[in-house]
């Protein structure tokens, strides 16, 4: 094989650089590299300039992508449950939110119709919730008694202040028939915990009772 100048080489080196000369071509440089020194440094710098930063800005770019996809991905995540986090407390507040409404003779009237029932009539101006017990046995200076809990609450949704979801369209009182009325001895208005008297016993009938207001007794 006929020796190629380094003119003819240096021509050469940025396709075998590349990569994509033919074998016969890689071995004429190949053979010319190894003798001539001009032309190896030219192969070392064009080596060093066409291929190695190359490979480091994929890698670097590489690292990029992959921090502003964990990126991405926290802050859809952080957005979800921030959502997610509002719209419970919003839940939370409009159909939990219980404030109580105190007891007057005139907006809670409780009645006993002829066959015995009791029955609750609520004059406010809108619905309310209400909570009410069944029949509770109680000791009441010394006498057991079945009595029963209850009162009115305030909420968002059906306010006694206002119609804020519904209007109200009622020509009387709101009524509820007390359960198992016939059997009530007595019946208490106020805010109650049952599960503070009768589970955990922070509580003493005699305190919670002393805290309401009888509203009703046989």
């Amino acid at each position: 094989m006929e020796k190629a100048s380094c003119a003819v080489i240096q021509d050469l080196l940025p396709l075998y650089v590349d990569q994509v000369v033919s074998e016969d071509t890689k071995k004429l440089v190949n053979q010319h590299l190894q003798t001539c020194r001009a032309c190896q440094k030219e192969y070392e710098q064009m080596s060093q300039t066409m291929s190695v930063p190359v490979e480091r800005d994929v890698k670097v770019f590489e690292k990029i992508n992959q921090k502003w996809n964990r990126k991405k991905v926290l802050l859809v995540a952080g957005s979800v449950f921030l959502t997610a986090l509002l719209c419970t407390a919003v839940f939370m507040y409009v159909f939990y939110f219980e404030k109580l409404i105190p007891y007057s003779e005139d907006l809670i009237v409780i009645e006993q119709q002829k066959d015995g029932k009791l029955i609750s009539n609520y004059y406010g101006k809108s619905h309310a919730g209400i909570h009410m017990t069944h029949p509770i046995e109680v000791e009441i200076n010394g006498e057991i008694k079945n009595i029963t809990l209850m009162n009115y609450v305030q909420t968002i949704g059906n306010s006694p202040t206002s119609n804020f979801l519904q209007k109200d369209e009622r020509i009387g009182p709101l009524t509820f028939q007390v359960p198992e009325s016939k059997s009530v001895d007595a019946v208490y208005y106020g805010h109650f915990d049952v599960e503070k008297v009768m589970l955990t016993q922070e509580q003493t009938w005699k305190e919670l009772l002393q805290e309401m207001t009888l509203i009703w007794e046989k």
